[in-house]
């Protein structure tokens, strides 16, 4: 049977790319997911989502002005979306569909209309729940007739120590089957960590000046996973290492010294591959506001075994 072609909207740095990549043929039945295109607006993530994924065609795209005929043109009988999450966070503003970045997923909505691909996948945050722009999104799909599921899943619940927090849903336009129950055993922190940064010779850029420490430190999330074992990392996200306080954890060192986690780390927390990579010469400052705002590859090969 022929591959399963899917379209990859506002891509990041590949978060589905990478989940497709990793599930088995028995995971998804028996056609394979094959990415043929990947968009996005930001150069910078496509700079890295190319060099790590180099045949599935990304490129930069404005998906508030991209024509139709455009998206058609890839085949696609799937979609995945992660569009931007600003207008519905906590933290935020919380203006809905007043927010201009919200008007990309109106719009691509009013397209599915006309296009009705097989299957779509959709990310965001929790607060999208209970949104107009949520209501649009599952009114639209259940008038076209879709088979709807919805969850918040965090990868805590997949024995994961890390928390992130996520909206899901999948809709396929064949009936859903019903999930089976799954245990999953519980992961240690200190598997995801380089043992080479435990002690000794650490490089500068991850060490936390003594200043900052002595500013910022009664606010700071400091963890100590090998003395503590059952240790869970808070939510990373793009502020990392820019904001001290409510932006990611820190780890404790066995000297006192305090340091940040890697992107390998975060990237390893995260679900990515080994082998995934930053070209070389991004800086650290951009790679963790990329790697903030990328999404849990543990968390979204398990929903997607409930599409499939």
């Amino acid at each position: 049977m022929a591959d399963l072609p899917a379209l990859e909207l506002f891509c990041g740095i590949g978060g589905f790319a990478a989940a497709v990549q990793s599930l088995s043929q028995s995971e998804v039945g028996a056609r394979r997911v094959q990415v043929v295109g990947a968009l996005d607006l930001s150069p910078h993530v496509l700079d890295v989502y190319r060099h790590n994924f180099s045949g599935h065609g990304a490129r930069q795209a404005h998906l508030d002005f991209l024509p139709a005929e455009q998206i058609a043109a890839f085949g696609a009988q799937m979609w995945w979306m992660s569009p931007p999450c600003q207008p519905y966070t906590t933290r935020g503003l919380q203006r809905d569909l007043e927010d201009s970045r919200a008007q990309s997923l109106v719009r691509l909505i009013g397209i599915l209309r006309e296009q009705l691909p097989d299957y779509l996948g959709l990310e965001n945050v929790p607060g999208f729940v209970g949104s107009d722009a949520h209501a649009l999104v599952v009114q639209t799909l259940s008038d076209a007739g879709y088979a709807v599921r919805e969850r918040v899943l965090c990868p805590t619940e997949l024995g994961i120590p890390a928390r992130r927090e996520r909206y899901y849903l999948v809709a396929s336009r064949r009936p859903l089957k019903t999930p089976g129950a799954e245990r999953f055993v519980q992961r240690r922190l200190t598997e995801f960590l380089d043992p080479a940064l435990f002690e000794g010779e650490i490089p500068s850029e991850y060490l936390i000046p003594p200043e900052i420490l002595a500013k910022h430190g009664p606010g700071m999330r400091l963890l100590d996973p090998w003395n503590e074992p059952e240790t869970i990392a808070n939510t990373v996200t793009g502020a990392y290492g820019k904001t001290w306080q409510a932006a990611g954890a820190y780890l404790r060192l066995p000297d006192g010294r305090v340091r940040r986690f890697t992107p390998a780390e975060l990237l390893g927390l995260l679900g990515f591959p080994a082998d995934f990579v930053f070209p070389q010469g991004t800086p650290l400052r951009h790679q963790y506001k990329m790697i903030g705002n990328s999404l849990s590859v543990f968390a979204m090969r398990e929903v997607l075994r409930d599409l499939f």
